[in-house]
């Protein structure tokens, strides 16, 4: 790939906790789907032990238990201990191959702590949020020296210490209202981190990553070289299914009979969720987003796949302007605040959180709101795009069915 080409992005981020890891044939799958990079999670903080020992043996779970087959997180390993290590060498050794590109990230504080033993989680959330974010800064280089050393660091597309610095516990979990003064803060502790790893690693370009297309302006660090925004234009379409029923909150939501028409006889409870997980430390909102989508009736997902294709055939123009809308905010807060760094769009479209629902799959609309998307990242100047965030290997009913349409829409991301 050429130094400048843009970034083709699939959204994989748990590969080296999966427990497909046949790494060739996986990287295979995204290559030949038109996909030039990939996203994952680096294993940061889970890879040295405290005297810098490579561990052997961290113990990775299905982070919602028995309900977890419901979920896109059906990939992740059940109840094995991983050398993550061997693990993260073995993705960039495959990517290197392919001629493909790797996304280094941290979801530690966002979703991978569902995976973790307790004891794992305790030493690492007790820390202050300086040393949290000099911390994983720390691990970032240390991954970097080792891609270096195995003649990989050449396969890095850029690196960020976290995903959604901005909706991480201490900068407030998605909402924007922080105070200009706990935001210059943060920024500040991120730029001082930034700028230690670019004097290390010259070579290697630097990202900040936000959930949203209004982020606060203070936040971003003014010495990154790219500005990783996430646009779910398309995510409230699903809300003609699930309502008002995902909530941040660990009650039991009131399902409207229009809902309970497409789930089971048997509904799983946010309390079933609740005790598959233990502790909850972050993401309040997944217990019933993934109680709800594993209560769905099988018999009646071809309904539910109809409901969504009608919701966005009837509001087609109004998700294209949110798209729209979003990704001119975006550049002009990018404009005014780090002009000089990349713009990718890491995260996006929609998220549904069953891997079975056919509506992505079999919805022409669907595909046409994608390509439309792609073309008009591609014309404003955007140097990376995901098609979707829950398409790569085992997460979406649309991966093994549309080759085709991927390879159409990457590229028409890649037209000049």
């Amino acid at each position: 790939m050429a130094k400048n080409e843009k970034l083709t992005i699939c959204y994989n981020a748990w590969m080296i906790y999966s427990k497909n890891d046949d790494y060739d044939d996986l990287v295979g799958q995204i290559a030949e789907r038109g996909f030039n990079s990939i996203r994952i999670d680096d294993g940061a903080g889970l890879l040295w032990d405290a005297d810098g020992n490579v561990r052997s043996d961290v113990l990775i779970s299905p982070p919602f238990g028995k309900y977890t087959k419901f979920t896109t997180y059906r990939t992740i390993s059940d109840n094995k201990r991983l050398n993550l290590f061997d693990r993260l060498l073995r993705v960039c050794h495959a990517a290197k191959k392919q001629n493909v590109k790797v996304i280094l990230s941290s979801w530690f504080f966002l979703h991978v702590n569902w995976f973790l033993e307790e004891s794992e989680n305790e030493r690492l959330f007790s820390l202050s949020t300086e040393e949290k974010i000099s911390f994983f800064a720390d691990e970032l280089s240390r991954i970097l020296d080792v891609l270096r050393q195995e003649k990989l660091i050449d396969i890095v597309a850029f690196a960020e210490i976290f995903n959604e610095f901005d909706g991480l516990p201490f900068a407030g979990e998605y909402k924007n209202n922080l105070s200009k003064d706990q935001a210059n803060k943060l920024r500040d502790l991120h730029e001082k981190e930034i700028e230690k790893l670019r004097k290390k690693h010259p070579d290697i370009l630097f990202a900040f990553d936000t959930w949203t297309t209004k982020v606060q302006k203070e936040i971003i660090p003014r010495n990154i070289d790219v500005l990783n925004f996430h646009c779910y234009y398309a995510w409230p379409v699903y809300f003609v299914f699930q309502k008002d029923i995902v909530q941040w909150t660990l009650e039991e939501p009131e399902i409207p009979e229009d809902t309970k028409y497409y789930l089971k006889d048997r509904l799983v409870s946010v309390s079933d969720i609740m005790k598959e997980m233990d502790i909850i430390r972050t993401g309040k909102d997944w217990p019933s987003r993934i109680s709800l989508y594993a209560s769905i009736d099988e018999n009646k997902e071809d309904e539910l796949t109809k409901l969504l294709d009608d919701e966005l055939k009837n509001n087609f123009e109004h998700y294209m302007k949110k798209l729209y809308d979003g990704v001119d905010a975006i550049i002009s807060t990018h404009d005014r605040v780090v002009p000089n760094s990349r713009l990718v769009m890491g995260e996006g479209a929609t998220y549904c959180a069953s891997p079975t629902l056919a509506f992505e799959r079999d919805s022409e609309t669907f595909w046409e709101m994608l390509k439309n998307q792609m073309r008009y990242l591609s014309e404003k100047g955007i140097w990376g795009s995901v098609i979707a965030t829950t398409h790569a290997p085992g997460r979406s009913a649309a991966w093994d069915a549309c080759k085709d349409l991927y390879i159409e829409a990457n590229s028409l991301f890649l037209e000049d």
